[in-house]
């Protein structure tokens, strides 16, 4: 569902008038981190090489995966680790 929690047009028309839009351009190789819960777009990709994304959730381990109530199954292990253990 990669529309999921998408905002509608009127909703971005709003938040870009209000807050203004801001582009992230880098050379090859180059890279940005930021909080998924900002809101973010990414245009598609025009070159002929590849473009990757790696997403990475810390989470507390008060705030632990339970069992989807909705969907059919669980996440597998490499996107919904069931492994709490505190990093310290």
């Amino acid at each position: 569902m990669q529309d999921a929690g998408t905002p509608s047009d009127e909703a971005l028309t709003g938040m870009a008038s209000e807050y203004g839009i801001k582009l992230f351009t880098g050379r090859a190789g180059s890279a940005t981190w930021f909080d998924c819960n900002c809101m973010h777009g990414s245009g598609d990709n025009i070159t002929p090489f590849p473009r990757s994304n790696v997403f990475i959730v810390f989470n507390s381990v008060e705030n632990k995966a339970v069992e989807p109530f909705a969907a059919p199954v669980r996440r597998p292990e490499f996107i919904g680790a069931r492994d709490f253990t505190p990093v310290r």
